[in-house]
């Protein structure tokens, strides 16, 4: 995917910290006193993320920790020398439960401390707060790092707070910390805040590894090693001792060094033969510290997937369209495709091998639970194998997606680098065509780059000509589609159109293929000759629009999930078969990528096995299918299904939006009035207005805070039209525009009596212009609808507020990064006319008469307000 979005790291990856419950206030629950609500500030989050942590992972009771705890300089409280109030420590942990009740400061263990993202003064006042007390050390953190000391007292006179690589587990020994037996190891449930502290570690005093991202997969490849190795022993450790010096730190990074030495020699055909981790010793080691506690091999997640995804976020920023996707999509799209021990599956844009992984797991989930016999289910799972292949244009990430299916226990074989795009067989090893060329792949799964902008589209010639669509397309005499001997290379293709194209050529005939792509290719017109070529050569299976928050934060595009299944050559072709359709409203997380739970008729956090759930409807739409597949009612009501001749025959589009009952149910009523035709009269709207729209062209925008002066114009915005004081109104400035630009400003103007349709953000807004809005500039993204006669005009007015034209147009609305209108969509709007002109005339005034009393309304506090500032002389 490639239209991209701009986010901050930290504040996405704060956002991945599903701990953190809100109350319906969107306050922070406290962890240790659920009944207190608290304000959800940075600070805040990220101490009660801690103390979740030392309970959850380190083990500490909540009756020895408390809050805020003030701490006293003999019998007085310490008071901030700014503003004089007592200062209180962020955690505190106590030795016993009496001592928490009492708070008395010479039984506490440890005390932390909690700062803002950008803060680096912790430390020393969380070393004030420790000399004043029995704490035997503690650590603070802004979110972005985490440190933790130990107090050694040398003598009654001299102490030393030491940097220590961890903190004790409860009643465990300081010096034990750091090296923990394999079965002590903590299983993560959340590795992407992990894994930014790791990267941190690594990144935070510039970039002193060849690559960030590849040393992070060589580390996570020695941990997973070291795990997998005989016996209870870990070698992937660092101790207190090792922590506090060069030679020490050397040690613990020659032993991580090794544990990959060991994975390098034995997966040659992943790394190069003097491959090594990069990283300094000091960074291995922090790492190390990081990460030993956790239990990598039976954490329940794409581990380096997630890995890198956080490099990702952090450095690439989008480009090339280096974003993964959704793992609940990558769920329904392998849910439905149903693989098998004895499908071939290719990704021919693998990216981190998220498909490939899953698929594995989905079909090792099969086996597992099959009637085989142990040998017999370990002998099918090591065969399958050698059943997966991915190919990727980045070499780095092929290494990713490799590494990433070792720690999936192997099936890295078949991942190679190569554009899909190019002429393929010449590009691929002679192994991999010969098990998974063209024709070859029983199922295809892929989520490839896609966008609409010129820097995106593909106009390669040696591309475009291995594509039906990479030709021109054009309608005959007849209506129908003919191909043009030209290429598109001026205005080039989308690179997800000829993946698809891809995709059916390569797959064999009965092969199935599950593709993400931009929701607008499901009935644009771009792509209208490539649906046509879908309808020929296959049957399709589902269509699914994912959430319009599925790929945020990273990026804005609106993607639907496309299944199909290739005709075989000799196959009867049924054109009347059904077809699932589907459209998902929940996918556990906001636009800001901040998580979404699932909350009880109380409205507390769902928590299952520990962990908060996910609100996401992508179960309800697997279930649903299934039920489709096999004839059960489909109990899911933005699941339904189509027969294939239900397909629209103008537009071919796929888009579930454009048959979902619930909108259509809106042209039925109409269609049903129009059967009365003594009562009714059902007019298409384009025949009883003009409705258009103005163009698109930079505008010569006046100065910030000009608002007059020779030239100086108001330019209405969507959301000012919305406004009776008009206060989001812009100004433009003509002494700047061109010749063309002041006739496309001619273009753009409008006057009173029009209605006006907002066509993107807020869809289908209806407006109707006042005498002051006369001959005024007004923004394009309002369709302009004319009527004549004045009440026809008022009823039109009418019914485009109520559900049935608002059903309508909506219906009709596209787009990958914000849905729109267009006006032949408010066109083709059918308009129930009553017959009976008392009727039509009532209503009609009526909305007339309601729109001259705002109008009215307007005026008149207009003069109150003229008078005020007359008599207040302002």
């Amino acid at each position: 995917m490639a239209e991209e979005s701009s986010i901050d790291l930290q504040k996405w990856a704060n956002a991945q910290e599903t701990e953190i419950e809100l109350d319906i206030q969107g306050k922070i629950i406290d962890f240790l006193n659920p009944e207190i609500s608290r304000p959800d500030k940075p600070e805040e989050r990220i101490r009660q993320l801690l103390a979740r942590s030392l309970f959850y992972e380190y083990g500490y009771p909540k009756e020895l920790m408390a809050f805020e705890v003030s701490i006293k300089d003999g019998s007085k409280e310490i008071k901030d020398v700014v503003n004089g109030n007592p200062t209180r420590a962020d955690i505190v942990i106590y030795k016993t439960k009496e001592a928490k009740q009492s708070y008395d400061q010479g039984n506490i263990f440890a005390i932390f401390e909690t700062k803002k993202q950008d803060r680096q003064d912790g430390y020393n006042q969380l070393v004030s707060y420790i000399e004043r007390t029995s704490s035997e050390g503690g650590g603070w953190s802004n979110g972005r790092q985490l440190d933790f000391y130990r107090r050694i007292i040398k003598s009654p006179s001299e102490q030393e707070f030491k940097k220590w690589p961890g903190f004790p587990k409860y009643k465990q020994a300081w010096d034990a910390v750091g090296k923990y037996k394999k079965d002590e190891l903590i299983i993560p449930h959340n590795l992407k805040p992990i894994f930014l502290t790791a990267h941190n570690a690594i990144y935070k005093s510039g970039i002193n590894s060849e690559d960030v991202a590849l040393d992070m997969v060589r580390i996570i490849l020695a941990k997973q090693r070291d795990e997998l190795e005989p016996g209870n022993d870990s070698q992937f450790y660092c101790t207190p001792d090792e922590f506090s010096n060069n030679i020490g730190q050397k040690t613990v990074a020659d032993r991580v060094r090794n544990l990959f030495k060991k994975v390098r020699d034995e997966n040659l055909d992943v790394f190069d033969e003097h491959e090594k981790i990069t990283a300094t010793d000091e960074e291995i080691s922090t790492i190390a510290s990081y990460l030993s506690i956790y239990s990598l091999t039976k954490a329940d997640t794409d581990v380096i997937g997630t890995a890198y995804e956080v490099y990702v976020a952090s450095h690439l920023k989008g480009e090339r369209g280096q974003y993964f996707t959704n793992r609940l999509l990558i769920k329904l799209i392998v849910n439905i495709l149903n693989p098998n021990e004895n499908d071939i599956v290719l990704d021919p844009a693998c990216g981190s091998a998220g498909f490939l992984l899953t698929t594995l797991n989905y079909v090792k989930n099969k086996v597992n639970n099959s009637q085989r016999t142990i040998e017999a289910k370990i002998d099918t799972i090591n065969k399958f194998r050698g059943n997966l292949f991915g190919i990727d244009i980045s070499p780095k990430l092929v290494k990713v997606a490799q590494a990433n299916m070792l720690l999936g226990k192997d099936g890295h074989t078949g991942i190679v680098k190569a554009d899909s795009l190019n002429p393929i067989e010449e590009q691929l090893p002679a192994f991999f065509w010969k098990k998974a060329g063209f024709n070859k792949p029983s199922i295809i799964m892929t989520n490839p780059p896609f966008g609409s902008s010129t820097e995106h589209k593909i106009k390669n010639k040696k591309k475009l000509e291995q594509f039906e669509i990479g030709c021109i397309w054009d309608k005959n005499e007849k209506n129908t589609l003919v191909k043009l001997e030209k290429l598109a290379e001026t205005s080039g293709r989308p690179p997800e159109l000829l993946f698809l194209e891809r995709c059916i050529q390569w797959v064999r005939p009965g092969g199935k293929i599950g593709i993400v792509m931009a929701r607008g290719q499901l009935d644009g017109k771009e792509a209208l000759p490539l649906r046509n070529l879908v309808l020929k050569q296959c049957k399709i299976l589902a269509v699914v629009n994912a959430h319009d928050d599925s790929f945020q934060p990273f990026c804005g595009s609106k993607a639907s999930l496309l299944m199909l299944q290739k005709w075989k050559d000799d196959e009867e072709r049924n054109n009347d078969y059904k077809i699932f359709m589907g459209i998902s409203k929940k996918i556990g997380q906001n636009s800001r990528g901040e998580p979404i739970f699932k909350r009880d008729l109380e409205g507390k956090v769902v928590i299952y096995n520990g962990a908060p759930v996910l609100d996401h409807d992508i179960d309800e739409i697997i279930q649903a299918y299934y039920n489709f597949k096999i004839g059960k009612p489909i109990t899911h009501s933005f699941c339904y299904s189509i027969k294939r001749s239900e397909v629209d025959l103008n537009t071919l589009s796929f888009n579930p939006i454009h048959y979902l009952p619930k909108l259509n149910e809106s042209i039925k009523i109409i269609l049903a009035l129009g059967d009365d035709e003594s009562q009714w009269s059902i007019k298409r709207l384009g025949d009883i207005a003009n409705v258009f729209n103005g163009p698109r062209f930079k505008r010569p925008y006046a100065d910030d805070g000009v608002t007059s002066g020779e030239g100086i114009i108001p330019y209405y915005t969507g959301t000012a039209m919305t406004q009776t004081k008009g206060e989001n109104i812009k100004y433009l400035d003509k002494k700047r525009a061109n010749k063309a630009q002041l006739k496309q400003l001619e273009k753009l103007a409008i006057y009173k009596d029009w209605i006006l349709i907002t066509d993107s953000g807020t869809l289908g807004r209806i407006i109707y212009t006042l005498p002051f809005h006369d001959g005024v500039i007004a923004t394009n993204n309002l369709i302009r609808v004319v009527i004549d006669d004045q009440v026809l005009r008022g009823y039109v007015y009418e019914f485009l507020q109520s559900p049935l034209g608002q059903n309508q147009m909506l219906k009709n609305t596209y787009g990958t990064n914000q849905e729109h209108l267009e006006p032949n969509h408010v066109a083709d709007v059918l308009v129930p006319i009553p017959k009976d002109e008392n009727i039509l005339k009532i209503i009609g005034e009526n909305a007339l008469n309601s729109i001259k009393l705002m109008q009215e309304s307007i005026l008149l506090r207009s003069n109150a307000r003229k008078e005020l500032y007359n008599v207040l002389k302002i």
